[in-house]
């Protein structure tokens, strides 16, 4: 019974990131990505600073509105 909810717990933890790194990972977009990183290299890394705050607070509002 201890290694089922200690199983649900890791899943609970990981599964939001596993299913969101999943979804978006398709051929195409893995294309896509590699040509964007030649061109532009890291000139827009800095675009990360204002996109993660909102990602990062999105999936919080939906893993709230999951439960």
């Amino acid at each position: 019974m201890r290694h089922r909810a200690l199983w649900r717990r890791v899943l609970g933890v990981l599964g939001p990131g596993l299913v969101t790194g999943a979804s978006d990972d398709d051929p195409s977009g893995i294309a896509t990505y590699s040509q964007a990183g030649a061109q532009f290299g890291y000139a827009t890394c800095w675009v990360m600073l204002f996109t993660w705050p909102l990602m990062a607070a999105i999936q919080e509002i939906s893993a709230r509105i999951g439960r």
